[in-house]
């Protein structure tokens, strides 16, 4: 229809077919907009600012704005054709004690009129709280700090690094003095150890029980660990030694992890 040229067209979209290309189907309609879609929008009147807009009849509605701000401040002039405008609570803010409204689903939540007083409130009982804490003294190079009361210990520390050295060079929490101390480690094993050693490796065949790893992927000797603690015996190394009692393992991590699940074990113990 718009540039007279002959198309082949399936005979069911012979009724239908008018255009050779969209190309084509533009220019047509820009030219003959009276017969086409576009001469179905009808000219409506923003309720606002009384612009005058082109809509669709599906976009017509019985209040009509060109923008979301003519539809905001025609809502503002007209708050009693609203409901949610309409419903409002009546709150008294806890920072000037001035009235203010606001929808009912923030009733139990709003206690400031605005970011304003928020802002002051929550500044003022920052400096109620900072004067609610005490002075103390570090432990280690006595330097003087503000602590909550709830977290004053015995010992307070203006950092990490004084807490560490001051555990280091006090011990308070080694030795003796450690909640997991067992009695500290044996260097001697009894008279028979090494050869029981040296069998345990060998029936093993030099391989680590837990891992595989052999000595020679490691490039030095596997550990032998006491399946049994040894302190269990109460110094009897001829029952600690046996070689059921004993097994083979890499010294880390098999070797390490199995004196953790001990200690666990003596702990739930």
């Amino acid at each position: 229809m718009n540039c007279n040229q002959l198309i082949k067209v399936k005979p069911s979209h012979y009724d239908r077919k008018k255009y050779c290309s969209r190309k084509c189907k533009g220019e047509y309609q820009t030219k003959h907009p009276i017969n086409q879609h576009l001469s179905k929008r009808k000219n409506v009147e923003c309720n606002f600012c009384k612009t005058i807009l082109l809509r669709k009849p599906s976009s017509i509605f019985e209040t009509n704005f060109c923008n979301h701000t003519c539809k905001a401040n025609y809502q503002s002039l007209n708050k009693n054709m609203f409901s949610h405008l309409i419903k409002r609570v009546k709150l008294q803010c806890k920072e000037c004690e001035k009235d203010f409204y606001l929808t009912p689903y923030r009733a139990k939540t709003a206690v400031y009129c605005g970011n304003e007083c928020s802002y002051k409130a929550i500044s003022r009982n920052a400096k109620i709280n900072f004067t609610r804490k005490r002075k103390v003294s570090c432990a280690l190079c006595s330097k003087e700090f503000f602590k909550k009361q709830s977290v004053i210990k015995n010992f307070n520390f203006c950092s990490e690094y004084c807490m560490g050295v001051y555990y280091s060079e006090s011990g308070l929490f080694s030795g003796e003095n450690s909640g997991t101390w067992q009695g500290g480690d044996i260097n001697y094993y009894g008279p028979n150890w090494r050869k029981q050693r040296r069998e345990a490796r060998k029936r093993d065949e030099y391989t680590c029980q837990d891992c595989g790893l052999t000595e020679i992927e490691l490039g030095h000797e596997l550990s032998v660990h006491h399946i049994i603690p040894f302190r269990k015996f109460q110094g009897d190394w001829e029952k600690a030694n046996r070689l059921a009692n004993l097994i083979s393992l890499c010294e880390h991590p098999c070797h390490r992890r199995k004196h953790s699940n001990n200690q666990l074990v003596d702990d739930i113990v």
